[in-house]
């Protein structure tokens, strides 16, 4: 099957399974001459390896990701986006990535986000239109990373894990609207441990929301009794 490459964005937003990027408004015109005669296939604009071009009139920008539901993302702001798809064999590959994201964040906001590969991750920061890239060998596990390294900014780990039950809550709605059982990929330590993690940084999202991701969680674990 070969290698797939996990996308996590964690700035301006976050977003697991791809990254959203924004193009600056005042650089739209500029990144349209450079970009408009890249190759356009199936309907998508692609300007490079699993990453396109979506124009939106009203600040909707769908989520791509392989093996994800379909998510479409409000962003309330119209313009141009960037959207890097994650879990694909040929996606963010190495240096060749490096050199690609290295022109185009003239033309982007900030921005942050990760590609987790086997055995290493790598790191893209966007600040004022240039790159920080920073790679990291001999980690296998994005989300111990993450933890590790984020455990200064409560708000953004709670926002992970709140997008976590978000994509197993649309995983278990697609299972059940093809007439199959979400039990035959989930067993109750998946809800469990999702839930322990999420107590930890609940207090950090609003009320209502996490009231409503613990509240689904323990409805999926108490199912199985």
């Amino acid at each position: 099957m070969g290698e797939l490459h996990g996308v996590t964005q964690l700035k301006p937003r976050v977003i697991i399974g791809g990254a959203i990027l924004k193009v600056k408004k005042e650089k739209e015109q500029e990144f349209l001459e450079k970009y408009s005669n890249e190759q356009t296939h199936t309907g998508k604009w692609g300007i490079f390896n699993q990453t396109y071009v979506k124009i939106s009139d009203n600040g909707f920008v769908e989520r791509r990701a392989l093996y994800y539901e379909q998510k479409i993302i409000d962003f309330k702001i119209s313009g141009i986006y960037i959207q890097i798809e994650g879990l694909s064999k040929h996606g963010p590959d190495s240096y060749n990535y490096v050199d690609f994201m290295n022109n185009l964040s003239y033309f982007l906001e900030n921005a942050l986000f990760y590609v987790d590969y086997f055995d290493s991750i790598d790191r893209y920061e966007i600040i004022d239109g240039i790159l920080q890239f920073q790679k990291r060998d001999e980690i296998n596990n994005f989300e111990d990373y993450f933890i590790l390294n984020y455990n200064s900014s409560p708000q953004t780990i709670a926002r992970y894990y709140a997008e976590k039950v978000d994509e197993m809550k649309r995983s278990n709605e697609d299972m059940i609207k093809m007439n199959s059982d979400p039990k035959e990929i989930y067993d109750p330590e998946d809800y469990e441990e999702l839930l322990e993690k999420l107590n930890n940084y609940k207090d950090f999202l609003p009320t209502d929301e996490a009231e409503e991701c613990v509240s689904w969680l323990k409805e999926q674990i108490a199912s199985y009794q």
